[in-house]
């Protein structure tokens, strides 16, 4: 257990988000610390792992895993709080108005599955078989952005939920030894969770 590690992507929500209102400070801030923290470490060869561990029939399974976020949150957005109205207001809030927020769904969804991986299923995995605090700790954090956006029950539910995706790559990098087969499903996810995002508020970008 690495506490200080851990608890890199709470340090640039807080600032990022809550005191600059800078989705992109934060992100950037984030994916800057992750491969500072990596490289002092010496640890740059986890990287290589995401050429590994590739199992076809696995990634099909875990591709549609991942794009069942996008979906479930397509679906049950509008019960979720998830409106145009507001949900611009809140984007344009952080910095995402306009043309911003497509640039960002590219880049958060093309560059933050790879980072992550290499960083929480490699870097900071474990071998455990149970559920660990680092995959509560991968959850946590994304609560403080959602909390931006729906009521709290959701937030229980996106907890679980990626709680249990975290344990599920975890024990997919650790079977398969690597992370091909998790980042794919997490860029599955991220892709689909941020264009539903997107066409659930309407707004033209």
């Amino acid at each position: 257990m690495k506490p200080a590690q851990h608890l890199i992507p709470y340090f640039a929500v807080l600032i990022g988000l809550y005191v600059f209102e800078s989705a992109w400070l934060t992100i950037l801030t984030y994916h800057g610390s992750i491969l500072l923290v990596v490289w002092k470490e010496k640890q740059l060869s986890e990287f290589r792992k995401l050429f590994a561990g590739w199992r076809a029939p696995t990634c099909g399974a875990l591709l549609l895993f991942g794009l069942g976020g996008g979906i479930i949150l397509f679906i049950l957005g509008p019960r979720i709080g998830i409106q145009a109205e507001p949900m611009g207001s809140a984007l344009n809030k952080i910095g995402l108005g306009g043309s911003g927020f497509l640039l960002f769904v590219v880049y958060h969804s093309l560059i933050n599955p790879w980072l992550e991986e290499v960083y929480w299923r490699g870097y900071l995995g474990s071998g455990s078989k149970k559920i660990v605090p680092g995959d509560l700790l991968f959850a946590g954090y994304h609560l403080l952005v959602l909390t931006m956006f729906v009521e709290w029950i959701w937030l229980v539910v996106a907890f679980l939920l990626l709680s249990f995706a975290a344990w599920l790559w975890r024990q997919i990098a650790t079977g398969h030894k690597g992370l091909s087969v998790p980042a794919l499903s997490h860029l599955a996810a991220d892709g689909s969770i941020m264009f539903a995002v997107w066409r659930l508020t309407g707004l033209d970008y």
